[in-house]
């Protein structure tokens, strides 16, 4: 039974929401070669990373984490450069590769 008023309103699909979330800049990503990860020494409080034993992947960090219950960390180095290129110079963070 249509009713005929005028205040139907005909539904349109909504647009899709967008994902706010910022991705860091490339420059700021290290590639997977420059990451080193070493387990904590044993003993350590937490409060200042004390790095004992590197271990090559992060599954192989993983496991030891498991074996001995110590953390594990992953560091990378990073090399600041001078880019004169343009018309502002910036300094880029470039990851040290081992």
């Amino acid at each position: 039974m249509a009713t005929g008023s005028a205040a139907e309103e005909v539904r349109t699909p909504q647009p899709a929401v967008r994902n706010t979330r910022r991705r860091s800049a490339p420059q700021e990503q290290a590639p997977a070669g420059s990451i080193r990860f070493f387990l904590a020494k044993s003993g350590a409080n937490g409060t200042i990373p004390s790095l004992d034993r590197e271990i090559e992947t992060e599954g192989e960090a993983k496991i030891e984490s498991l074996k001995t219950g110590l953390n594990y960390y992953s560091l990378i180095e990073w090399r600041a450069t001078a880019d004169l290129a343009g018309k502002n110079p910036q300094v880029r963070s470039e990851p040290v590769k081992r």
